[in-house]
């Protein structure tokens, strides 16, 4: 007594079938408890695929093109005199003439 909504959530053949052949001769209600419970690890096995097919796609494109940083050195100024000198690292994109604390 399966509906075809209930199967149509499930995405990959396997997993149709799997529950195709487990949900013959069950109660109703513990059919569906297999069933929600294949639609949970349909998911995840759907989630670890892709993942580990980024993974290693990214993988194979930094071994043929390596990333380069994009990091600007930080600007250093010197201010005040004598002993109540202030040095300061500040990023490159900081107004350098702008006070030094905000207003």
């Amino acid at each position: 007594m399966g509906s075809p909504l209930r199967e149509s959530k499930l995405i990959l053949n396997e997993f149709k079938e799997l529950y195709r052949v487990l949900k013959r001769g069950m109660p109703p209600w513990f059919s569906f408890l297999v069933f929600g419970f294949l639609v949970w690890v349909e998911e995840r096995f759907i989630q670890q695929r892709v993942t580990a097919t980024v993974d290693k796609a990214i993988a194979e494109y930094e071994q043929v093109s390596p990333p380069t940083p994009v990091v600007s050195p930080p600007v250093y100024s010197e201010t005040g005199s004598d002993f109540f000198d202030e040095m300061r690292l500040t990023a490159p994109w900081v107004d350098r003439e702008g006070p030094s604390k905000p207003s």
